[in-house]
């Protein structure tokens, strides 16, 4: 029971996390835009290197990119999840939410 609580709840805050990236709470780390000029740098000697591949390796290398975009996507957003889960862990030892978890376990019975 508990696992199909947290799964709704992770599916409301995947839906936060989707939202609106201009809000004022919004974070946006320099090491992420300083790791976007660096994947552009290599992106443009990596795509030359492919150009010259035969088109067999080329696909395999492909299609092997493409599982790590959706393996990276699917683990930023775990991680994104657990972070709102440990929060409410918290709020909850504190005793600040232990009314919003017995209301969440009680609906779902």
């Amino acid at each position: 029971m508990r696992n199909e609580v947290w799964s709704e709840i992770g599916t409301f805050l995947n839906g936060l996390r989707c939202g609106n990236v201009k809000r004022e709470s919004y974070i946006q780390l320099s090491e992420v835009a300083e790791a976007e000029e660096q994947k552009k740098e290599a992106q443009k000697i990596f795509l030359k290197a492919m150009d010259s591949m035969e088109t067999s390796k080329r696909k395999s290398i492909e299609d092997y990119m493409e599982k790590l975009k959706h393996l990276a996507f699917v683990e930023e957003e775990q991680a994104y999840c657990q972070g709102y889960v440990d929060c409410i862990q918290l709020l909850a030892g504190l005793g600040v939410a232990a009314t919003v978890m017995v209301t969440a376990d009680a609906e779902k019975h």
